[in-house]
């Protein structure tokens, strides 16, 4: 497999993993796929968020920072009429707040469930912006359709699982390990 469609699949697949993430987290506790599942897709799509920034740099800016924010600016350029390059470090936020976030939730599993529903949402809100962003607003033909079709089926769930009332788990999470 060439430098590109490594590029291009280790997005694909970790938008995937996100996607899957999210619609995992709306659907609990109706759904009863235990922690470590969920946790190990979004592990996986942190990973494959990674892996994507490592391909983007090596395959197409040669672990040039410097030539990745001009890309950056000439594509924003293209597409909003703004030379602007610091797209390149909302993508590095995202992989540290991703990164961090699935640490977090290894390290100390409890305190990670009790976490502020503010930094969920946050986080959360904050990835489907760049998501957004690069699926609809900087891509076109098959993959803005496939990344309107995903935002129209998580906005479906989430419309689903909004107003229902919680379910009475009669188990606990798992303890601690």
């Amino acid at each position: 497999m060439d430098g590109p469609l490594i590029t291009a699949w280790t997005i694909r697949l970790a938008l995937i993993a996100l996607a899957s993430s999210l619609v995992l987290r709306m659907v609990h506790p109706w759904c009863r796929l235990s922690e470590g599942v969920r946790r190990a897709i979004w592990t996986a799509g942190c990973a494959l968020f990674l892996a994507h920034i490592a391909a983007g740099m090596q395959f197409y800016h040669h672990w040039n920072h410097q030539h990745a924010y001009a890309e950056t600016a000439r594509q924003t350029y293209e597409v909003l009429g703004v030379h602007f390059g610091g797209g390149i470090y909302v993508n590095h936020l995202m992989a540290i707040v991703w990164l961090a976030d699935t640490v977090w939730w290894w390290a100390a599993p409890r305190a990670y469930r009790q976490r502020s529903p503010w930094w969920e949402r946050g986080m959360i809100g904050f990835f489907l912006f760049i998501a957004f962003n690069g699926l609809v607003v900087f891509k076109s033909g098959g993959l803005r359709i496939a990344g309107i079709l995903g935002f129209v089926l998580l906005a479906v769930v989430w419309g689903m699982t909004r107003h229902r009332s919680p379910v009475v788990v009669p188990h606990a999470e798992p303890a601690d390990r």
